[in-house]
């Protein structure tokens, strides 16, 4: 057994190793600090003095939105994005693209950002211009490396439409939802009618029936007497959705016109000389949006028919609409709703206008196509029917949006007339395009003859325009911004 003089000596040994092991540890960790250190200083000393350069761009390529399709004129309906790679295949931030179009002179880029995002990531929306065909888009990111993205440009179905100014009463010159009416020789003044609501950048505030006067069908002015809106709402509520028609038994003009709050209100007010108007009766009402944009046919004195959309309760973003058919002897009394078998090959109606053409033995009726679950609308169709009830819807739209810079990114609800004297199909269109934030609703004509308006609808659609409804990054109508 050690004696304690062994067990202190022992002791003292293993003190003084561990000292000395710290310390060549501290020794090592010293060196290694001082050279690299040293190594830095002379890495710096061999430089110019800047920092290491970001790693290049080496691949640019794109991620979504090539191939598309769309009508000529047009925004395609996805953006275009693109993504900047480095040598490794990693994500490069803040790299600025430039875009160009090599074919499509005319077309317009316009870019969400200048440069890549977190994920070496920039989109663009791409509008093409008016030619047809193939398009190519140009991405170019900083150091020269290229993305090309193609579109192809269906043909527009060819339409010859007019702007339609109009002096709304708040001055904005927009309005929506029009409505046409052709009075008897023996009414004084000009021989037609038109009624449509203002709708200045969506303010409903405004959407009331107003009246317009014209000798030609495309010129308006607001008539002598007038005084517009016709009809002033009450205290919340607006008056939307306006639909004239002429009685030749009582030898007056008659505007239905939907009152919206939580219900839907159908009222009629009437004129013996299209100046003074009666106080507005009820004729029919029901929970909100089931009955959207009431449209009213008189065929005899005791026979009256309204077609309206029901929406359900949701309204704008209902997944599908039904055309229902009410009845009355005297366009004040209505029935309960039937429903019409009114398809569409593309979606579902939205807010209708029929008329009966007496030449022809048949209502026609025109529309705007809505896809579910949103109502911003891009198309216009039409149908005919011998009955009311039993419809058929043509394949090809009578008009898509971009056919005119007013009806640039929404075709909304639209009226048709056929003049069988002179053979003249003539439609007046309600539209929008969307500037600054903000939609700018306006109106517009067009006439063609009934061989043309049926070779233009019965053509098989092009790819693009068997699509659903598209209106690409525009902000969606709902309830509270549709009219």
């Amino acid at each position: 057994m050690p004696s304690a003089q062994d067990r202190v000596i022992r002791r003292a040994l293993r003190t003084e190793t561990t000292r000395n092991s710290r310390a060549r540890t501290i020794a090592r960790a010293r060196l290694s600090v001082v050279l690299t250190l040293a190594a830095t200083l002379l890495i710096w000393a061999c430089s110019d003095g800047t920092a290491p350069a970001e790693p290049a761009p080496a691949l640019l390529q794109v991620s979504a939105g090539d191939g598309q399709h769309a009508p000529a004129g047009t925004e395609l309906p996805q953006r275009v994005i693109v993504q900047v790679l480095d040598a490794s295949q990693r994500p490069l931030v803040g790299v600025h693209i430039t875009w160009t179009s090599q074919m499509g002179a005319g077309d317009v880029i316009t870019p969400e950002s200048e440069t890549t995002d977190g994920d070496g990531n920039v989109r663009a929306r791409w509008r093409l211009d008016a030619s047809e065909g193939t398009h190519i888009l140009v991405a170019t990111a900083d150091g020269g490396v290229t993305a090309h993205a193609s579109a192809f440009a269906d043909a527009q179905p060819p339409t010859n439409v007019h702007a339609l100014p109009v002096v709304t009463y708040e001055g904005s010159g927009q309005a929506v939802h029009p409505d046409f009416v052709p009075l008897p020789s023996s009414w004084s003044g000009d021989p037609f009618r038109l009624v449509a609501t203002p709708y200045p950048g969506g303010d409903a505030a405004y959407e009331n029936p107003s009246l317009f006067t014209g000798s030609t069908g495309t010129d308006w002015a607001v008539p002598q007497g007038v005084s517009n809106p016709i009809e002033h709402p009450d205290i919340g509520g607006y008056l939307s959705d306006p639909d004239m028609l002429y009685d030749p038994d009582a030898n007056e003009l008659r505007i239905y016109y939907r009152r919206v709050t939580s219900q839907n209100e159908i009222w009629m007010t009437r004129s013996s000389n299209g100046i003074a108007w009666s106080a507005p009766v009820l004729t029919v009402s029901a929970p909100n949006h089931l009955i959207v944009s009431p449209t009213i046919v008189r065929r005899s004195a005791t026979e009256w028919l309204m077609w309206s959309v029901n929406a359900g309760s949701i309204g704008c973003g209902s997944a599908t609409t039904t055309v229902e058919l009410r009845r009355s002897t005297d366009g004040i009394q209505w029935s309960d709703p039937h429903a019409a078998s009114l398809s569409d090959p593309d979606g579902f109606p939205w807010h209708i206008d029929v008329e009966w053409i007496p030449s022809r033995g048949e209502y026609w009726a025109v529309y705007p196509v809505k896809a579910a679950g949103g109502c911003t609308t891009d198309r216009l169709r039409f149908a005919t029917s011998a009955d009311g009830l039993h419809w058929t819807s043509y394949p090809a739209p009578v008009l898509l949006r971009g056919a005119s810079d007013e009806l640039r990114d929404i075709v909304y609800r639209s009226t048709i007339d056929f003049d069988a004297d002179a053979g003249v199909v003539t439609l007046w269109y309600s539209g929008a395009k969307y500037d600054h934030g903000i939609y700018s609703w306006h109106l517009a004509w067009e006439r063609m003859s009934p061989a043309q308006l049926l070779a233009r609808v019965s053509t098989t659609p092009s790819t693009a325009l068997r699509s659903a409804p598209s209106t690409p990054r525009l902000p969606p109508l709902t309830n509270e911004t549709a009219p």
